[in-house]
């Protein structure tokens, strides 16, 4: 197996990682404008614009210095002698002329991809007929980008020269696409040894070249465009998945929770038999509850799009239907001692009708009405005992509560 078969060029590695890092970049620095080369740039001239240029010629190999003002990293506004020669080197190796270090037209249009250089050239594609921007066009978009993407605060709030809602939007897509895509990779490159693994391969590369395509969208303001493509990212990946007998996290997630939901309720079904028979049910009606619970918690997660926190709350939810189904027909401590007051409660009112009918035919009851008095307020506190978990307490109150019942009983 050629291990390297999921591998791109380096010009796709190089623009994918150039994305992803201006994407998760923590703590971008702010940017009062969004930059782009819309105007002539010569020595003397100050403007974001001109730190784009500083940016774009960095990233490509013509390092303005190596160290202070200019330096990868540290790009300033300002356009001065070291900005020009690094720029008369581009225009030379372009082939522009004259190589002055002006910023005119034709160097914009050069970098931008709108025109054809004979060193640098566009490819026209044979089933879409557009030509595919050059790679200085295309870093140029990302500097551009990276410069608009500087514009927004960490946590999504924004200032003045933020993005608008449709560009935040695409971006936030394009972030998750390249996760679902890396992700996806992984996922083939796992499964090597699968049939079809040249096809999940080739839906790879489908999937990638859609995301390049999205990516380039974003920087052209072309969000729709960008959507479309992220769309045919998407469907590519799950092409791939299937290719090689995997499935995606979402996938995953709503078919277990739709498995988990017919489960419970087969298990509810089974409660309701039992408790027609007269088994127990009270614990296993109590362990549905909770499996219930963590299913819907797993929907909402599933809907929010959190894929891994659903899998992780359906499985908790199977789990817990299990325990409901085999806990049915049988009872725990705390539900004997539930059915042994409930029992005790019945014999006091019993008992209490006796002494009633007693008093009626005029028969001498004793101390019965306050002795059943008393054991109706240790019925109580067996009850408040049983809400505090406090098992043995009820168990010794109730207990007490019968004893007196008796009692009253023998009065007369």
């Amino acid at each position: 197996m050629n291990t390297n078969v999921l591998q791109t060029n380096n010009f796709y590695k190089l623009v994918l990682g150039s994305l992803l890092a201006l994407m998760l970049l923590p703590g971008m620095a702010q940017a009062e404008t969004t930059c782009t080369f819309s105007r002539d740039l010569q020595l003397g001239m100050v403007g974001e614009d001109v730190k784009c240029l500083q940016q774009w010629l960095n990233a490509n190999g013509y390092t303005i210095t190596t160290s202070g003002g200019g330096s990868k990293g540290n790009e300033t506004n300002e356009f001065k002698s070291l900005t020009q020669a690094a720029l008369i080197k581009w225009q030379k190796d372009k082939g522009l002329s004259p190589a002055i270090g002006y910023f005119g037209a034709k160097s914009r249009a050069s970098m931008m991809g709108q025109t054809t250089q004979a060193t640098n050239s566009g490819s026209t594609s044979s089933n879409s007929g557009k030509t595919e921007p050059s790679s200085a066009s295309l870093l140029a978009q990302i500097v551009a980008l990276k410069a608009e993407l500087a514009s927004v605060k960490v946590g999504g709030s924004s200032n003045s020269g933020s993005l608008s809602s449709g560009a935040k939007s695409a971006i936030s897509r394009m972030q998750d696409v390249a996760e679902a895509l890396k992700d996806a990779r992984q996922e083939v490159e796992d499964n090597d040894d699968a049939d079809d693994y040249d096809d999940a391969v080739d839906s790879l590369n489908d999937a990638e070249d859609a995301f390049l395509d999205g990516s380039i969208a974003i920087g052209e303001g072309d969000y729709d465009e960008a959507d479309d493509n992220f769309n045919d990212v998407e469907d590519s990946i799950d092409e791939a998945l299937e290719s090689v007998d995997a499935v995606s996290e979402e996938d995953e997630a709503e078919e277990l929770i739709d498995e988990v939901n017919d489960y419970i309720d087969e298990v509810d079904d089974a409660i309701s038999d039992a408790d027609d028979d007269g088994e127990a049910t009270s614990e296993a009606d109590d362990l549905l509850d909770e499996a219930e619970d963590l299913i819907e918690e797993a929907q909402v997660a599933f809907d929010e799009g959190e894929y891994a926190d659903a899998l992780e709350l359906v499985k908790d939810a199977e789990n817990k239907a299990e325990d409901a189904e085999d806990a049915i027909g049988s009872s725990s401590k705390s539900g004997d001692i539930e059915d042994d007051l409930a029992d005790a409660q019945d014999e006091l009112d019993d008992a209490r009708d006796a002494v009633e009918n007693a008093l009626d035919d005029d028969e001498d009851v004793g101390d019965a009405e306050d002795m059943l008095d008393e054991a109706d307020d240790l019925l109580e506190d067996a009850e408040a005992a049983l809400d505090d978990d406090d098992e043995d307490e009820a168990e010794d109150l109730i207990d007490e509560a019968l004893g007196l019942i008796d009692d009253a009983l023998g009065e007369f």
